[in-house]
């Protein structure tokens, strides 16, 4: 039973890895604009490292580098829902159905997807960093605790398009979800520390569960292994890929009635 299911998983994760490169240039915004963000927010930003409160002894550049990597890997989450669309309105996911496959699999398999996706958009952005001098201080080890905690983070969210494809099966709708990345992403601490930001505003990014994930990786590069948000981050992107594949296993199953 195991090897049968292990198996669907690996030849399902096959051919959901080839889509990747189905057109190549999709591949281009999800990492042109993390990049040109990084970019402009360094540039024209650096001087709000000498603020009173922000972190001594810190660059802008440096502070904001785990924003770059996290969006890069963000944004690979976001086609896992739009191809299960296709798959229904081609006909393909219907055959998959009637076939002895695990539901789980078939979930398993979209996001061994998003797992490789987010590590080759995440490796380049961090190539590119380390080559304007960003300096990682929990060293090699931490780049990979890094690739661990967010490739986590991006299957679990990778799970919110695939129960709106399940439920709503309407290409559009789940394409337009890709906006909740931004007010996810900036009602943070991705630009400025939690300590300068509006008491309204710090209130809501410690209820967003972004903010433990951004924090972790800035743990992982700023630093050390002893600061706390490194824990706090694996627990939160634990906890949202147990809750959220759950959620999709059983939006699976209500598509299936």
């Amino acid at each position: 039973m195991m090897q049968h299911f292990l198996s669907d998983w690996y030849y399902l994760s096959i051919r959901n890895i080839k889509q990747i490169w189905r057109p190549v240039l999709a591949l281009i915004p999800s990492l042109f604009i993390p990049i040109f963000f990084f970019a402009v927010n360094a540039t024209s930003l650096q001087a709000f490292a000498n603020a009173p409160g922000f972190p001594k002894g810190i660059s802008y550049k440096d502070f904001i580098a785990p924003t770059a990597i996290f969006t890069a890997i963000f944004f690979s989450a976001g086609n896992a829902g739009i191809e299960l669309v296709q798959d229904i309105t081609s006909g393909y996911f219907k055959k998959l159905i009637i076939m002895p496959i695990h539901r789980l699999a078939i979930i398993l398999g979209k996001l061994s997807e998003v797992a490789v996706q987010s590590v080759l958009q995440g490796s380049i952005v961090l190539v590119l960093l380390l080559l304007v001098g960003v300096h990682v201080k929990t060293g090699f080890l931490g780049v990979l605790a890094i690739f661990a905690m967010l490739v986590l983070f991006a299957m679990a969210w990778s799970c919110i398009g695939m129960i709106a494809a399940l439920r709503t099966q309407n290409a559009r709708l789940v394409q337009s979800m890709f906006t909740l990345v931004f007010p996810f992403l900036y009602v943070t601490t991705s630009q400025a520390p939690k300590e300068l930001l509006p008491k309204t505003f710090a209130l809501i990014a410690s209820y967003n569960p972004v903010t433990y994930i951004i924090e972790g990786v800035r743990a992982l590069v700023l630093s050390g292994w002893s600061d706390p948000a490194i824990g706090k981050g694996f627990v939160v992107a634990a906890v949202l890929f147990v809750l959220l594949v759950s959620a999709a296993v059983a939006s699976f199953r209500k598509a299936l009635k």
